[in-house]
């Protein structure tokens, strides 16, 4: 698990491309339940495709900090736990009322598409809809009848989905993604193990209504005035602080072999993000940017939350000391105005 999180770093976009391939997996799930293969042919046809990725080579690895990732640790191993929950409590009712065998797959489907595209906008966006799912579908939790065993499914389906794509976004960046994606799958993965035990207890559907949706509730506002702050904080411009000096000169190759080393290929970057990254770390302003392209500076501003989710950094002074710590960039030969 942990080595196909590496082969999807290197691609030029992990995200969508872990969308992809969570949709085409669902898609031969839904096949293979259709086939109704028997378990002798299925497991070991399943090892087979898993054993194919083995020669293919991954992203080199260093070692980095994790700071950026360990608060969301705690969240998402007790989103998991609640979800994991709910689905194995649900899951009887389902399979006796289910409209359509398997139609659920393709509400994960789906999902996760829709939050790879969203996850380009903004990271948090599919972390913020797959809570919000994730307490629809605690809401039926009180009673399982043909209606709402199918809408809960539904919607449990469609929170996992946005919910694994903000995960994935956030294990596959940076050059350490062993380490990120092993802690982060671990705790995604410990939440159903410790919940588990919850279905022993006489009064798990009491738990789960009230402390499910108390955790999911006051996570997502949490995490609403937690990304707030540091959004004003990146938009106000670049910080003059003295440990953040400006790279030493380069050109625009140098440039681009920099970001590619960060796990950012040029590739990614449109047009317009290449040219006001090449002016950010050269020094300018966002205003004295946004007269040079003829552009707003709340463009200007959009662009540069682009730029920096593609190069996994929150502010225009944590691009510049990654690309530091990098090989030393710096400004661009940009004549000034």
């Amino acid at each position: 698990m942990v080595r196909i999180g590496c082969l999807l770093r290197s691609c030029p976009n992990p995200v969508m491309a872990a969308a992809q391939g969570l949709a085409l997996g669902n898609i031969f799930l839904a096949l293979f339940l259709w086939i109704d293969l028997p378990q002798k042919i299925l497991f070991p046809l399943l090892g087979l495709l898993l054993l194919a990725q083995i020669p293919a080579p991954f992203h080199p690895q260093q070692r980095e900090s994790l700071r950026d990732l360990l608060p969301y640790l705690p969240f998402i191993f007790v989103f998991y736990l609640l979800i994991g929950t709910f689905y194995v409590c649900l899951m009887p009712s389902y399979v006796r009322f289910s409209y359509l065998k398997g139609l659920e797959l393709f509400f994960y489907i789906g999902a996760v598409l829709l939050a790879a595209l969203l996850f380009r906008q903004k990271r948090d966006y599919p972390l913020a809809i797959g809570v919000g799912m994730g307490v629809f579908a605690v809401a039926f939790l009180h009673d399982f009848n043909r209606l709402t065993s199918n809408l809960a499914m539904y919607a449990v389906q469609a929170a996992a989905g946005f919910m694994d794509i903000f995960c994935l976004g956030l294990f596959l960046r940076g050059q350490d993604v062993i380490r990120r994606f092993g802690l982060g799958a671990g705790c995604m993965l410990a939440g159903p193990t410790v919940g588990l035990p919850l279905l022993y207890a006489q009064r798990w559907p009491f738990f789960m209504c009230t402390g499910g949706n108390l955790v999911l509730g006051i996570g997502l506002i949490l995490f609403y005035f937690v990304q707030s702050a540091r959004t004003r904080r990146s938009s106000e411009g670049t910080p003059s602080a003295p440990d953040t000096p400006p790279p030493p000169e380069t050109q625009e190759t140098h440039l681009a072999e920099l970001c590619r080393r960060l796990g950012a290929p040029r590739e990614i970057f449109s047009y317009r993000e290449w040219e006001i990254l090449k002016l950010a770390v050269s020094g300018k302003a966002i205003r004295e940017i946004a007269s040079l392209l003829n552009l707003s500076e709340s463009s200007v501003k959009t662009y540069l939350q682009r730029i920096y989710r593609k190069l996994g950094v929150s502010s225009k002074a944590e691009l510049l000391r990654k690309l530091a710590r990098a090989g030393g960039v710096a400004p661009e030969d940009h004549p000034s105005p």
